[in-house]
């Protein structure tokens, strides 16, 4: 009989060769070890950590462990260097309206009265050059016109930083647009001047492709209306802003959403249309089919469609993942490899997490990634059955119906694996689960594959002929039977599944036992059972706070016995709150929460009692001192100075303007604070503010009598703005 220590060795000994399946594992933990840290380290021990790495490769031939460990060492080298190409410098206050002039990089519709430019600043009134983020993210209105991609621009602006988490520990929206080098955002606030019509060589590709994309988007309005009209676009151009919100909520909780995102689905439907019809048409010339190596020549044009319809779609993120990953499986088909492997998966992923170390922390990479390997571990324990059983001789009906049988049985099996697999990650970034998402892909998956994704290819090939109004009509009908399905499910008693966000704990458990369940080999690979079971039993001890303050100080919630939120109704800071809503597995809406009784109001001020700790939330003050006696919590949406200074807790304006949202859990009559900046830690993304500039009677530097935006001519004079000189306090 075995001991446990042979046991071990033997299972040490499968697992040899399987160091690539493993490797991007260990950089996402490489990766998630850099972000979790809260403090930015130094080049120093980044150089150590670095030359540690590379001192454990002699060893890692011998032993698999030290290649791992160098492994997630070099993923934390990686992310370090990936945020010093990405710095740029920070906004660190909101301005007034200021001018700017610059070069718009790209232009996306958010819907359809208003678009997101991006735009690389030259000249910001009141910034001096050291301190200009090298893009701004700009919310324009329609009216102040759309200039074109490469334009140089005048123009003025609101602008403000980076937006922090909306509650501490909560989704860092301000990392994420760190990582593309957007350092501030704001709205454009009059009309737009172009001043310069020469397009930089570096954004000719971006133009003519956003010119494209509009002018697809056109001939596709020409033919279709509507709703099915935005889908198409969306679809085929990525464009998604004209698609209404409540066909938007509609996909999303019949579990259909990612038929939006130009991804995987679509990267692969549409390559892989490619590759089967070229290799189709190729197989009816038989010299060719016989003689020459026709399905390399079918991947070859895949690779190229592919890459094609990924700058078609903008090129965004997790677009740029999935063509990886297909670029992998049609580069196996070229050596002559299984195409779909955990292998090529790794593969791909390493590529991924190389050269954006990021996306590890992102969730359209994890859910891609998770549902991925999910499928690929699926097919591999799939195709291994089928070796096994024993050759069968049996009637021809009888070998369609098996082969019928098979068919759906993997159609099912597949779309639970891929909802479950992926489902970890979507658990914990968006508190949503999509119980009858097996239903809804199950029949819109055929859908998409036969009628939308074909009709959709062919009427970009008969465009240039004027012949795309059949395939576009083909492709209307199939959208209309996706959203029936859509509707359908998102109508089913129970649809909507909202639960509370899952601790960081719980999630790691579960993803390292589906890993683990996925990659190890042997028996010893139910050891990841144990793991998800740790994970599910995380999930019941979540760390809840009993109060939330938003970032500004707005608006306050509660949470009451019950365990739901109570929001102050004060009509503002509506995004927060549903964040906060969302994060506690409720599915309802502002106003729906505001009107839960707990709060006792007056004129200026709401008061409640938590845990047997009284709460005061004062509203502008008018001069006089808030009654603060009896209270143990003060907040104020002012500077309360001097004032309540006898209450142990005081969170004010000053507050939250220096630490971000707050969250206050009270634990056996202990009170403890967490902010949003404390808990970001001190890292690159996250703004240390600085008190507001008077920017009225400032000349633009460097500007003034020269300025393009003078000369432009089309722009009134800046108007002297009122800002109020802000200064932290002491306690602060």
């Amino acid at each position: 009989m075995e001991t446990i220590s042979e046991k071990l060795m033997g299972l040490f000994e499968r697992q040899r060769g399987t160091l690539v399946l493993w490797a991007p594992v260990g950089l996402t933990f490489g990766i998630w070890f850099y972000f979790s840290l809260p403090q930015e380290p130094s080049s120093w021990l980044t150089a150590f950590i670095a030359v540690l790495a590379l001192g454990l490769l002699p060893f890692s031939r011998a032993r698999g462990i030290a290649a791992f460990i160098a492994i997630v060492l070099a993923g934390f080298v990686l992310a370090k260097l990936r945020t010093e190409y990405a710095a740029t410098p920070l906004l660190k206050s909101p301005t007034g309206e200021v001018a700017v002039v610059g070069i718009v990089t790209d232009s996306q519709g958010a819907s359809t009265k208003r678009a997101t430019l991006l735009v690389q600043p030259s000249e910001i009134e009141g910034v001096i050059r050291d301190k200009m983020p090298s893009a701004l993210r700009l919310t324009n209105f329609t009216r102040n016109g759309s200039p074109p991609i490469g334009a140089r621009v005048a123009f003025k602006a609101r602008l403000a930083p980076i937006a922090s988490p909306t509650m501490p520990g909560g989704f860092d929206y301000g990392r994420q647009l760190y990582f593309q080098s957007i350092g501030g955002t704001g709205r454009i606030t009059s009309p737009i001047a172009v001043i310069g019509q020469t397009t930089p060589p570096g954004l000719l590709l971006s133009r003519h492709l956003n010119d494209l994309r509009l002018a697809i988007g056109n001939r596709i309005r020409q033919h279709l209306k509507g709703t099915i009209a935005a889908l198409a676009d969306a679809i085929i151009t990525g464009e998604r802003a004209a698609i209404p919100k409540d066909i938007n909520k509609s996909l999303q909780i019949s579990g259909l959403a990612h038929i939006l995102s130009i991804s995987g689905l679509h990267m692969s439907l549409a390559a892989g249309g490619v590759f089967w019809v070229i290799r189709a048409l190729l197989a009816l010339i038989p010299p060719l089919a016989q003689n020459y190596p026709i399905k390399k020549w079918a991947a070859v044009a895949a690779l190229a469609f592919g890459f094609i319809y990924m700058l078609l779609a903008g090129s965004q993120p997790a677009t740029q993942r999935s063509y990886i990953m297909l670029a992998v499986i049609f580069l196996a088909v070229l050596v002559d490899r299984p195409a779909i492997s955990l292998r090529n998966l790794a593969l791909a992923a390493l590529l991924i997490l190389v050269t954006q170390p990021e996306s590890a922390i992102q969730a359209s990479f994890q859910m891609s990634f998770m549902a991925v390997m999910g499928l690929a571990a699926f097919f591999e324990y799939w195709n291994s059955r089928n070796r096994n059983e024993e050759h069968r001789v049996e009637s021809r009906a009888v070998i369609v119906l098996r082969r019928l049988f098979t068919i759906i049985t993997a159609s099912i099996l597949t779309t639970l694996v891929a909802g479950a697999f992926s489902s970890i990650p979507a658990a914990y970034h968006f508190g949503r689960l999509a119980p009858y998402g097996v239903l809804a892909n199950g029949l819109a998956i055929p859908v998409m594959s036969i009628l939308v994704m074909p009709s959709a290819l062919l009427s970009i090939v008969l465009m240039p002929f004027g012949l795309e109004g059949l395939p576009l009509a083909v492709l209307g009908s199939g959208l209309q039977l996706v959203l029936a399905i859509s509707g359908y499910v998102a109508d089913l008693p129970g649809a909507q599944r909202v639960i509370p966000q899952l601790p960081i704990a719980s999630a790691v458990f579960l993803a390292s036992g589906a890993s683990v369940i996925c990659l190890l080999r042997g028996k010893g690979r139910w050891a990841g059972a144990v793991l998800v079971i740790a994970g599910v039993a995380l999930t019941q001890f979540p760390a809840v706070p009993d109060i939330f303050i938003e970032r500004t100080a707005a608006t306050v919630a509660f949470r009451n016995a019950a365990g739901e939120l109570v929001l102050v109704d004060t009509h503002k800071g509506r995004f927060a709150a549903e964040k906060w809503l969302q994060a506690n597995g409720e599915e309802i809406t502002f106003k729906t929460a505001s009107a839960r009784p707990g709060w006792t109001c007056d004129s200026r001020a709401c008061r409640t009692t938590v845990k047997h700790k009284h709460i005061g939330y004062f509203f502008e003050g008018d001069g006089a001192d808030p009654p603060c006696q009896g209270l143990d919590i003060v907040i104020a949406n002012y500077p309360l100075r001097q004032a309540c200074k006898s209450v142990a807790i005081r969170i004010d304006r000053f507050s939250v303007w220096h630490s971000g949202a707050h969250a206050i859990t009270i634990r056996n009559g202990q009170i403890d604070v967490a902010t949003a900046r404390g808990l970001s830690g001190s890292r690159p993304w996250v703004l240390v503010p600085e008190p507001r500039r008077k920017i009225a009677g400032i000349p633009w530097r460097g500007a003034s009598t020269h300025s393009p935006f003078v000369a432009a001519g089309s722009l009134p004079d800046h108007a002297p703005v009122q800002s109020q000189h802000i200064r932290p306090s002491q306690r602060d």
